[in-house]
């Protein structure tokens, strides 16, 4: 199943992209996409998925997570 997600831009003036965090369980995340930068994503999933996204600059920092969303198929 596909799923599509979309986020409020960072304001940033350096911000370089973003990062898609997923896992099956809450905060226990086993996957990291670069989704380069964008602020929506099409992902693929078979279970019940766990998502947060973080924002990076230029020089690799990296914000905290967004707030979590689950989605069950």
């Amino acid at each position: 199943m596909t799923v599509s997600l979309e986020w409020d831009a960072n304001t940033e003036t350096d911000l370089e992209g973003y990062k898609m965090y997923t896992g099956t369980s809450s905060r226990n995340y086993s996957n990291v996409i670069d989704l380069g930068n964008v602020t929506s994503a099409y992902i693929e999933i078979g279970t019940g998925t766990f998502f947060a996204v973080t924002a990076y600059n230029t020089a690799g920092l990296e914000s905290g997570f967004s707030n979590e969303v689950f989605y069950e198929p």
